[in-house]
């Protein structure tokens, strides 16, 4: 492997480690609240201010974007992330305690290799396209048979 891969590949799967605890706890402080939503709007208050302290950090080392900067930004990338970050952390909080950790992850798992090597085959929103080639395509099918067992096992 790639020397220059070997942090982002360990970070990744720290953050995937990570993120398996993220619905366990917001579940449980659904139950608590009496929502999930509930529930996943203190995940996103809690994660707002992290960031916020970790922007303001790194603005005061290294600057903050200029104003015109800013303008330049489209409305949608404004809004498009966090949506779905929060369509995600919504649906995590209500769905895995029902379904378990395992058959939560393996199928979004699944989901998101499906709908990502159709974003990389056709190049969708400014991504390069990387043909989705017969070895891609096994290794998606054999993440989907996977999931497939795990949510029947």
């Amino acid at each position: 492997m790639n020397a220059n891969l070997l942090l982002p590949i360990a970070l990744t799967a720290f953050a995937g480690a990570a993120v398996a605890l993220q619905p366990a706890f917001n579940g449980q402080l659904a139950v608590i609240l009496g929502s999930p939503l509930r529930a996943a709007l203190v995940n996103f208050l809690a994660g707002a201010s992290v960031m916020a302290a970790v922007v303001l950090v790194g603005g005061l080392r290294n600057g903050f974007p200029a104003g015109e900067t800013l303008a330049k930004v489209p409305p949608h990338l404004w809004i498009a992330g966090g949506a779905l970050g929060a369509m995600f952390v919504s649906t995590a909080t209500w769905a895995a305690p029902k379904v378990g950790a395992g058959a939560f992850f393996a199928t979004l798992i699944a989901a998101q290799l499906v709908a990502a090597l159709a974003l990389d085959h056709f190049g969708l929103i400014g991504l390069d396209e990387r043909p989705a080639n017969l070895v891609r395509v096994a290794g998606v099918a054999l993440l989907v048979a996977g999931a497939w067992l795990v949510v029947r096992g």
